[in-house]
């Protein structure tokens, strides 16, 4: 019986697993309450879903509150850029679909315009925020970069940007419908997400020059 009750025990671990994977989702739905802090809450469960949920690296509240104040700043102003741009896309997007009975080819282009520019911010979205938890860089590149690999890596976009949608609309119906599901999504997608994300990371990591043991440093991320 005490094997049973063993913290090795593989029952017990898988858990403790599930159990970490709700209360990070439950910190980042407490953490994104002001709105603004959506994108450094963003950031902080990717960082800690991989670091210590993954990795098995540190510990969860740490990690979460380290990576959250540190990204605070870029996260924040991140969240602001996709918000104006979300709002701005919205209403011109409704004013052509209000003015569009007449059928004509320019507001059928510009409809075209623009459902092409939500989803490529969409695409943008799924890789932003995973990016500024990884990497050090201008605001500039963070949203550059976030383009690049989601075209170069289109397949993966695809299947995350599914994922990202399909996550938001279980949110915003499980709200009033389902509350305690809420509790489980925001974890959920961030560690389903983060298999095909890591995968296309590496390839944009440098390799450790010195091994971690004669350097010191724990290269995580490379694993």
């Amino acid at each position: 019986m005490s094997g049973f009750f063993s913290s090795e025990n593989k029952f017990f671990v898988l858990m403790s697993k599930i159990f970490d994977v709700m209360v990070l989702g439950l910190l980042w739905l407490v953490f994104c309450i002001p709105i603004i802090t959506i994108g450094p809450a963003s950031t902080a469960i990717y960082y800690t879903m991989v670091k210590v949920i993954r990795r098995e690296r540190s510990y969860l509240f740490k990690e979460f509150f380290r990576s959250f104040k540190l990204n605070f700043k870029q996260g924040a102003v991140l969240t602001l850029i996709y918000a104006v741009l979300a709002a701005v896309m919205y209403v011109d997007f409704t004013y052509i679909l209000e003015t569009n009975n007449n059928g004509s080819k320019m507001n059928a282009m510009m409809l075209g315009v623009f459902i092409a520019l939500g989803i490529f911010t969409i695409f943008s979205l799924v890789y932003v925020f995973p990016l500024l938890s990884r990497f050090t860089v201008t605001l500039k590149n963070l949203i550059k970069w976030s383009f690049f690999i989601a075209v170069r890596h289109i397949g993966w976009t695809l299947l995350m940007a599914v994922m990202f949608v399909a996550t938001a609309l279980l949110l915003y119906y499980s709200f009033f419908y389902m509350p305690p599901l809420i509790l489980f999504l925001p974890g959920v997608y961030t560690l389903l997400v983060s298999f095909p994300m890591e995968h296309i990371f590496k390839r944009y990591m440098p390799e450790a020059e010195v091994p971690d043991e004669e350097s010191g440093i724990d290269h995580w991320y490379n694993e």
